[in-house]
């Protein structure tokens, strides 16, 4: 580490809560993309996802919904696309469902479930540094390591997202390394996620369109 870069680290471990978050909301609200390594346990159904993000809304990735199934999906101008699995293809529209979308691409509009998921791939609105709407009760947690990285935690409260532990680098620029649900104890649902790959290319092949269909005419079919 040079010198200039381990007195930066001394003086973000030093930093209040709120200047952490601060600086941390800052290097991510200027990341051109980030990949997002994620699991989310609801009501103790856990969804996990591994996503390439990008700031102007392009999204690759996939979505693994435990026993209910997988799913790849794809977002670029405006359009969201899934290739689902057979198990999540059969809750759509049964047998026809899985033999009419089986390798195809489905198009899912506003208000479909399968919608929903896709706020992952939306920096804006990603908690804690993403939309930088917080209460004043940010406090530093201190130093520790989080995947091989020295980072500094915080404990910040959102009125929106309820209570999140951050962590951010404290080598190099300020960049948040994870988040997670500040959870009490014996709760088992909350949300974790794992920041990398900054800045690295995002790229969304759409595929040819007479391999997409949209997710009404399954669930019509």
């Amino acid at each position: 580490m040079s010198p200039s870069a381990s007195a930066s680290a001394e003086r973000l471990e030093s930093a209040t809560g709120g200047t952490i978050l601060a600086e941390g909301h800052k290097v991510f609200s200027k990341a051109a993309s980030v990949k997002i390594t994620g699991s989310e346990v609801e009501s103790g159904d856990r969804t996990s996802f591994v996503l390439s993000v990008a700031a102007n809304g392009d999204c690759t990735g996939t979505f693994d919904f435990g026993d209910s199934g997988k799913a790849e999906v794809l977002v670029s101008h405006g359009q969201a696309l899934f290739k689902e699995d057979d198990r999540l293809l059969a809750k759509v529209g049964g047998d026809k469902a899985v033999a009419a979308g089986r390798g195809r691409w489905l198009r899912v509009k506003p208000g479909d479930a399968q919608e929903k998921v896709t706020s992952f791939c939306d920096l804006k609105s990603t908690p804690v540094f993403g939309n930088g709407d917080w209460y004043r009760n940010v406090v530093s947690d201190g130093a520790t390591t989080v995947n091989g990285q020295k980072v500094v935690s915080v404990l910040a409260i959102s009125q929106a997202d309820g209570a999140f532990d951050g962590y951010v680098a404290t080598d190099g620029s300020a960049h948040p390394v994870r988040i997670e649900t500040s959870k009490v104890d014996g709760a088992t649902d909350g949300l974790t996620m794992d920041f990398s790959d900054y800045d690295a290319p995002v790229t969304v092949n759409l595929p040819a369109a007479d391999q997409i269909i949209d997710l009404d005419s399954l669930k019509q079919g």
